[in-house]
């Protein structure tokens, strides 16, 4: 098997599975630099909390000696110490692998005969798609592979999930010659950040049945045709860099076709300019999708504008919502002690904040005592119409004036 990544990753299946186009969009992004496949800081920690699951169960089921696993425990800890972590800690990390590692044990004692393997990579039996399952167990009548996932954000379903099924026909291609021929494939999914244990059995005629319907036609098109079709939907766009200006997913999100939202064979009421309740109904299950569209809009035309300077018609980047702040305390206390002000009504300035010191000084006055006391902060970069009165900024134009300032200080 090939070294190199998957083209077809199960991971990612649930994107080319419903759009074949999707692989076609990645690689004209790719060549036009649009696509860099860097790892999210959430990504880097559920590699790291991998990594962890795999060392503490390779330990409690004697896959490496005790000598070996403090060895590499060392080095796996430095790992973890060098990240900057926005959520979690070591000993929650160690506490949901723990629990990985039970999930693991009990699976084996439902099955007393039954071997485990880790981090066992596989060929699905679809064209360009392999990938590593997380956990193994196989006997002469059942497969069980175990998916571990370390995030919080999103409730991974096991029914109808495509990267278990893919990594259940990898195993079950792998073994079932092996072992002889099993009658059932468990795929199990654990995210124990969200308390959620949930499998699918499926029979291996039935598995099989799904690639060679579903999985291997669908990766034929991503592979081989030059005008494979889009399929936006909810799973296939989320995680797409192209969510945000892919014109099928325009056309999906913003109900351009009714057809399939609104009931035809329903009588329509009066006045008929009005949706019927069932319509409404419908039209409800797209608001998610279209609330999605828009922020993937936002994002991919802000990422155009400001990161790779392309011009929007009609929009301009500026500088947005940046706060002003007393920028000493001490002295804006003392300079209102100075003014008169009695101290403890002033002593807590920091709490009261801008707003409340301008009510108290009125305008004219606070800019006069606390204007070389107030800064205001950056902001961010926001794609407001041309005619906003703000400046239009760039990465160009805000290093040029920072540079100005160096020079000036």
């Amino acid at each position: 098997m090939p070294s190199e990544h998957a083209k077809l990753s199960p991971s990612d299946s649930s994107r080319w599975i419903s759009c074949p186009a999707a692989i076609r969009v990645d690689e004209s992004l790719r060549e036009q630099g649009k696509l860099v496949d860097d790892e999210s800081t959430f990504a880097l920690e559920g590699t790291i909390a991998h990594a962890l699951a795999e060392l503490e169960a390779s330990l409690e089921f004697g896959k490496i000696t005790k000598r070996k696993y403090n060895i590499e425990y060392k080095k796996w800890l430095l790992w973890f110490n060098e990240q900057d972590y926005e959520v979690g800690t070591l000993e929650e990390m160690k506490e949901h692998v723990q629990a990985y590692v039970e999930l693991i044990r009990e699976r084996l004692q439902r099955r007393p005969n039954s071997q485990l393997l880790l981090e066992q990579r596989m060929d699905s039996g679809v064209e360009k798609c392999w990938g590593t399952s997380d956990a193994v167990i196989v006997s002469d009548t059942h497969i069980e592979i175990i998916d571990f996932k370390y995030g919080a954000g999103i409730y991974v379903m096991a029914e109808d999930n495509s990267q278990l099924r893919l990594y259940g026909l990898g195993a079950l291609d792998t073994f079932s010659e092996l072992l002889g021929t099993p009658d059932l494939i468990v795929m199990t999914v654990h995210q124990p950040r969200m308390d959620n244990i949930g499998s699918e059995e499926m029979h291996p005629d039935e598995l099989r049945a799904w690639r060679a319907g579903v999985a291997a036609p669908a990766a034929a098109l991503a592979l081989h045709s030059d005008d494979a079709p889009f399929g936006p939907s909810e799973k296939a766009c989320k995680w797409c860099p192209a969510a945000g200006f892919c014109r099928a997913r325009v056309e999906q999100a913003t109900l351009t076709d009714f057809g399939d939202v609104f009931a035809e064979e329903e009588p329509k009421p009066t006045p008929p300019e009005m949706l019927t309740p069932t319509e409404i109904g419908r039209a409800l299950k797209r608001v998610g999708s279209i609330k999605a569209w828009c922020a993937a809009l936002e994002a991919a035309a802000l990422e155009a504008a400001y990161g790779q300077g392309e011009h929007i018609p009609g929009w301009k980047v500026v500088r947005s919502g940046g706060q002003r702040y007393i920028t000493d305390h001490t002295a804006a206390i003392q300079t209102l002690i100075d003014e008169g002000f009695e101290a403890e009504k002033v002593s807590n300035i920091k709490a009261k904040g801008i707003g409340e010191l301008e009510k108290l000084l009125g305008k004219a006055k606070f800019k006069e005592l606390m204007d070389p006391l107030v800064a205001k902060s950056t902001g961010r970069e926001s794609l407001v119409p041309e005619d906003d009165k703000r400046d239009a900024i760039s990465p160009a134009s805000e290093a040029a004036d920072d540079f100005k300032q160096e020079e000036a200080a």
